[in-house]
């Protein structure tokens, strides 16, 4: 795929070329459910400390059709440090026919140890991590019951999210017209040029995937998700599908509002320093996806706190490209019109 084409595959909604027929939609039916031998999803929710949000996922997946629930396990690893998840749950599970399991970690075990901990508490062919602030479409269980089964030759599949606020409203549709296998050159190179191309929600991943790439690295920091889609994608690849499946929410209180700066920043410029050692693709388009992709990111992290009239920290996010050696040259035309117009204010 030529580097022009490849850019177009990841904006937002953008069209992709097609090399196969598209997934049936809808319901999986009762007979398709019988010829199942082993638990096809789950789904594991990272709970921490926000019992109103972690209701609203966990219920978006106990709302899946009784005949599907024996398919999807729920887990839920709990770092919370008061009992009020666990109260959520127990409620919530008795509409709940299928498989589950709740474990409360004490001591909480932090962020990517957590997420590790919902890995290996799975025991379906498939898994999503579902944070505790997102939540899954009516109907999204169906259409990857759909994908595993006609795609369980890829290990990476990766569904369109919606991004909301917090009550919900969409801000943003970011799916796939149409559908498109990235072999691994291309996923890697979409990965790290577009700083939102995986949005957590959307990733389903194979179990024995882990086994092959390893687990959520903590040694790395707060970038231990990228530095795993990374290492998936260089294996695996990705196949893209153009169903909508999660809502992934934005909000001030959102793990992601801890990630624009100077530490997290650095620990991506180690990343990207990893990757150039590999020589996985010639300077030119390594150049032009580093540039492209902290662009996105801090002027995404300036614009977030400008929305909360938070002008100061919005200024501090933007003093981060003085902390990058990147080539300017090499960026896109949008990213640096947003620049000069955010610079001009700040």
């Amino acid at each position: 795929m030529g580097l022009e084409i490849l850019v177009q595959t990841f904006r937002d909604g953008a069209s992709i070329p097609e090399d196969s027929p598209k997934p049936e939609q809808g319901q999986i039916s009762l007979r398709e459910l019988d010829n199942l031998n082993s638990l096809l999803l789950s789904v594991a929710i990272p709970a921490y400390n926000r019992p109103a949000w972690f209701e609203r996922a966990l219920k978006s997946v106990v709302s899946t059709p009784l005949a599907a629930q024996q398919q999807v396990e729920i887990i839920v690893s709990d770092d919370s440090t008061s009992p009020d998840c666990k109260a959520v749950f127990e409620v919530c599970m008795t509409d709940w026919h299928g498989p589950h399991h709740y474990q409360a970690n004490v001591p909480s075990l932090g962020m990517a140890a957590n997420w590790n901990n919902c890995i290996r508490l799975a025991s379906g062919k498939y898994l999503l991590i579902l944070h505790d602030d997102d939540y899954l479409e009516p109907n999204a269980v169906s259409q990857i019951f759909k994908a595993i089964q006609q795609f369980s030759d890829y290990g990476a599949l990766l569904f369109g999210v919606n991004v909301v606020t917090s009550k919900g409203r969409i801000k943003k549709r970011q799916h796939f017209r149409q559908r498109q296998y990235l072999s691994r050159e291309a996923a890697l190179k979409a990965v790290l040029y577009n700083s939102s191309f995986v949005r957590f929600p959307g990733i389903v991943l194979r179990h024995d995937v882990f086994e092959q790439v390893g687990y959520f690295d903590g040694s790395v920091g707060g970038i231990a998700d990228i530095h795993l889609w990374v290492r998936v994608f260089n294996t695996f690849g990705v196949l893209c599908l153009p169903m909508t499946t999660a809502n992934y929410t934005v909000h001030p209180n959102a793990l992601t509002m801890n990630m624009f700066n100077e530490a997290v920043l650095q620990e991506l410029v180690t990343l990207f320093d990893w990757v150039e050692s590999q020589q996985w693709f010639d300077s030119e388009t390594f150049e032009y996806c580093k540039a492209n992709y902290f662009h996105q990111f801090i002027l995404a992290g300036t614009v977030r706190y400008l929305r909360l009239g938070k002008l100061r920290q919005a200024k501090q996010v933007l003093n981060l490209f003085g902390e990058l050696d990147i080539q300017r040259k090499r960026t896109d035309r949008k990213w640096k019109l947003i620049r000069l117009v955010l610079s001009s204010v700040l």
